[in-house]
């Protein structure tokens, strides 16, 4: 994928590979009041956050058609990004699985989150080079073989921001060498500087016409 805009998210004809995801849906830039919320779920373990979020997903889901058309197939399961177990542990809950399994639930669709593992325990990508990321992410996930599944299932993978989209990528890679064939990448939000592509709810005003301030009761960092 080039991470070029595209028609409702499908992948580009000219970018499409054998390994590749078939469409990409992010709804929300990473930035301001979104960037503030994720961050401090993500980071400061602030869990209640999740049903906020997912409630402000859903407002603007239904704008994409064809992923609506893709989550709309008949025996489509939702999985996330999984967390390394030590980590996992660590933290308490893995906020991809948190966030995918209320998605999948408000989407009525089936929620599978443990269809990959991740086998090795990696440092954060957001402090890593482009370089540094595509080799810290290479082979870190496996597919769960005590699991029986259809590769005709089609399956949408979910996590909380696409920044270069290697981890998506890396998991897609996974799916399709095990032979499912329908794969679609879905994130909460996109970290782009091309602001006009996403909603942009980044400040006060905007949000107070969906959560009547929800955001003022975010806890503060300490």
């Amino acid at each position: 994928m080039c991470c070029e805009p595209a028609f409702a998210g499908l992948t580009h004809p000219r970018c499409r590979r054998p390994l590749g995801l078939d469409g990409l849906t992010s709804v929300f830039v990473y930035k301001g009041v979104i960037k503030l919320a994720i961050s401090r779920f993500k980071y400061q373990f602030v869990s209640d956050l999740s049903e906020v979020l997912v409630e402000l997903f859903l407002t603007f889901i239904g704008e994409d058609k064809a992923f609506c058309s893709f989550a709309s197939q008949k025996q489509v399961l939702l999985t996330s990004v999984p967390l390394y177990w030590r980590k996992k542990n660590w933290r308490g809950f893995n906020q991809a699985e948190l966030l995918g399994r209320l998605i999948a639930e408000n989407l009525g669709i089936g929620f599978l989150p443990d269809l990959l593992i991740r086998v090795k325990n990696t440092k954060p990508q957001m402090s890593l080079s482009k370089i540094q990321r595509k080799k810290n992410i290479k082979d870190v996930f496996t597919i769960n073989k005590s699991l029986t599944l259809s590769h005709q299932t089609p399956i949408i993978i979910f996590d909380d921001v696409w920044t270069t989209g290697l981890t998506l990528k890396e998991c897609t890679k996974v799916l399709k060498r095990q032979g499912f064939q329908k794969v679609w990448g879905l994130t909460l939000a996109y970290h782009t500087n091309d602001l006009s592509k996403k909603q942009d709810i980044s400040d006060k005003e905007h949000m107070d016409r969906f959560y009547n301030g929800w955001w003022a009761d975010i806890p503060e960092k300490k």
